[in-house]
Order: structure tokens, then sequence, then C-alpha cells
């Protein structure tokens, strides 16, 4: 395969289209020379390649990409599918992307990425109206420098330094999440509901959940309560239902590790399950007004009392025999 074909395709597939194999897409190519006129991919080939390579997928997406010297040079763009709106351009400079623009079907810009020579990327977002929601400066993925607006265009928060408050919302305007950022990195989030309520609040480390993740009702009231550790369930999981407790499930390394507890809407408890590395260990007892029920289990089977005894006695002592 030729030159230009294989450049083609590379920036096809680092653009993320929807098939895995985006040359298949291709339904035609056409050639055109810096001075306007068409020449056959020979021609392309013999001559500079200086000009434009206009690409239609089978999508409905054309795709119109500018070379000098064989490079990519100035604008690429992506059209909607079966539109001639610019959905994303993309700026080159001597095959070097600088900077790359996403649009809505209007033409509105929705997000531009400027990237410097020194690692620094430069990020700006719009409102449906097209004035800037924020501006933010990241150092590789820190970000160190951020300012936020209200739908009024009214600087409502900042990051200076790499600490400070990022504020994001959607198109409308609407309140999507607060960040608290510390050296570049978001070690609180506090994400909304629609009609303005907490929806989540979660701590982080290195992007990672750590910490307590508190989760609500759009009407405020508690809905789960979990512990992380490094992006893994660590702790006590506690479930609410109409602000009521009614599971408490605990976990250790990701898995169920411990006596998962339920509980009915007057707290009262309904259950007992014990758990040893996610897979029920011992007793799960079951509870009404009138009645208890308890089944046993030996590393997630099924066993009676006294084969559950006799198994985890067994285990036991081979365990102290082994030193584990």
């Amino acid at each position: 395969m030729k030159y230009v074909f294989l450049a083609a395709s590379a920036v096809l597939l680092s653009a993320c289209q929807n098939s895995d194999d985006a040359t298949n897409q291709v339904v035609s190519q056409k050639y055109v020379h810096k001075y306007g006129f068409d020449v056959t991919e020979d021609e392309w080939e013999e001559r500079s390649q200086e000009g434009q390579v206009i690409t239609l997928l089978g999508t409905g997406v054309k795709i119109t990409r500018s070379y000098e010297n064989g490079q990519l040079h100035g604008p690429t763009t992506y059209t909607f599918p079966h539109s001639h709106v610019i959905e994303k351009i993309m700026m080159y400079d001597a095959g070097t992307l600088l900077k790359e623009t996403q649009c809505d079907t209007s033409g509105t810009p929705l997000k531009e990425e400027i990237f410097e020579f020194d690692d620094r990327t430069i990020v700006t977002t719009w409102d449906e109206k097209g004035v800037p929601l924020s501006i933010e400066e990241y150092d590789n993925e820190l970000l160190m420098e951020g300012k936020y607006y209200t739908p009024d265009h009214i600087l409502e928060s900042t990051v200076e330094a790499g600490f400070g408050e990022r504020i994001k919302r959607d198109r409308t305007g609407a309140l999507l999440s607060r960040d608290v950022i510390e050296d570049g990195f978001a070690v609180q989030r506090v994400s909304y509901h629609p009609n303005g309520q907490i929806h989540t609040i979660s701590h982080y480390h290195d992007y990672q959940l750590h910490g307590e993740q508190l989760k609500y009702t759009a009407s405020g009231k508690p809905l789960m309560k979990l512990n992380w550790n490094h992006g893994v369930l660590d702790g006590l999981k506690t479930v609410y239902r109409n602000g009521s407790k009614i599971a408490e499930i605990p976990y250790a390394n990701g898995l169920k590790h411990g006596t998962e507890y339920h509980y009915d809407d007057l707290g009262h408890l309904t259950a007992e399950i014990e758990w040893k590395t996610d897979k029920k260990h011992g007793s799960s007892k079951f509870y009404t007004e009138d009645t208890a029920e308890t089944e046993w289990f030996f590393k997630g089977k099924t066993v009676s009392a006294q084969k559950f005894d006799m198994l985890n006695t067994r285990e036991r002592l081979i365990a102290d025999l082994t030193g584990n």
C-alpha cells in the first residue's frame, strides 16, 4: 500500500472511528494538487505530495487532509455523517498536531485542545451559545491553571499553580460537579443531580477512588456509603432505602469478607451472611417475626452444620501444621 493511504489509515485509527479497521470503511479517495487540480494517486506519489487528500467513508463522513512535502500540514477536517458541517478540525504543522477543535451540528465549537511544545495542553470548552465555560491548562495530565464561568460568563472558580476548585457544567449551564484540586490532581469530587441536589461525594488519590464515598437520591436522602482503597472496595458498604439502613456488606481488597447484615425498613435484622474471600463461608441466617432459618456453607458450597465444623477444623489443623 502506498504512503498516502498508509498515512490516511493511521490518522483514521488515531481519530477513534467506529470501526476497529477504519481503512475498510473507505468508499472513495480524491487527490487535489495545491494549485487546485485533481491528480491520480500515482501522480500524487510522483509529485511533492502537496495539496489535499479527500476521503469519503461508508459512514458518510468526509475527511479532508492537507499536506505539504508529504506531511500533514494545515487543517484536517471531519464532517458529520452525510453532512457538510465540520465536526472536528485538526491543525498540523509539518506532521505535528497543534490544535484539535470539536463542534456541534450547528458548527458551534464544543471543545478545543491546543498542544504546546513543552507538554502543556490548553483546553477550552463552550456552552451551546458559544460562550466559554472553562479554560484549563495542563502540564502533561496535571491541571495547573483553570478558569470556570457561570452561564452568565461570570468567573466562579479558579485553579492556580495546581490548587483550587474546578467546576464542570453541561452545555446548557447545568452544574455537573465540583472538584477540589491539589497538586494538579482531583482529590475530591461532588457531583449533582439535575435538580441541583448532591448525587455523590467521592475522594481520590492518583485518579483512583480512595477513602469514603457517599451517594444520595435526588431528594437528598442517603443511598449508599462505600469505602475505597486505591480503586478497590475495602471496608464497609452501607446501603439505604428511603433514608433507612437496609444492608451492611464488608469488603476486604475488593472481596466480600466478614459478616453481611440486612435490615427491614424498621431497622429489624432480617439476615446475617458470613463471607470469606468472596464466597459464603459459615452460617447464613434469615429471620422473620416468628422464625429463624440457618444455612451452612464451606467455601461457597452448601454443607451441613456438622460437615462445616469438620471441614473447618481440618483446615485449621492443616494451617497449624504448615504454618500458613
